[in-house]
């Protein structure tokens, strides 16, 4: 049978609410990846999603809360170990490799979560499924763009510029 075949039908058969629950838990993963901690900040992340997007993604960080997949400490979240089932589940889907450690499977624990998420309101997109699923490449990319211009030489040009134009002002202004 084909893996990949496979994998596509098991994507369509994911709903909707799945599928953005899948996409909140991968902005968590992601964030926590690229921080290499456990946690990362809740209102961080959620400051990093378009605003017309930030009420749905509160819902279904409370929902993702709830249902155990997400846990918050103080102002952090991060994903549980229960939660480590429905993340390998989805990076399975998309046909990510595992590492061992990663490869969490408990199909009795995947059924109850993804049969929680199914009944849960909170995971209902306020916008079309489509753009809810691209969030995480979106936040990516405007995260690789603002890098680009922090370390865009012109800037360090232009500082050197202002820098070298003060220290000549300072030098003509001093008394001989």
């Amino acid at each position: 049978m084909d893996t990949a075949a496979s994998r596509n039908r098991e994507m369509e058969a994911l709903t909707e609410r799945a599928t953005f629950a899948a996409v909140l838990v991968t902005l968590v993963r992601q964030r926590c990846v690229e921080t290499n901690a456990n946690r990362t900040s809740r209102t961080g992340l959620q400051l990093r999603v378009p605003v017309h997007e930030r009420p749905a993604v509160r819902r279904g960080f409370d929902a993702l809360i709830d249902h155990g997949i997400l846990a918050m400490v103080g102002e952090d979240i991060g994903i549980t170990a229960q939660g480590r089932v429905f993340v390998a589940y989805c990076r399975r889907l998309r046909g990510e490799k595992l590492q061992g450690h990663d490869d969490v499977n408990d199909s009795d624990q995947l059924r109850r979560q993804l049969e929680a998420i199914q009944t849960d309101r909170r995971f209902d997109p306020d916008h079309a499924i489509e753009e809810a699923s691209t969030l995480p490449g979106r936040l990516e990319a405007l995260q690789q763009q603002t890098k680009a211009k922090r370390h865009s030489p012109l800037v360090w040009i232009i500082l050197a510029i202002i820098i070298a134009l003060l220290g000549v002002a300072l030098l003509v202004r001093l008394p001989h």
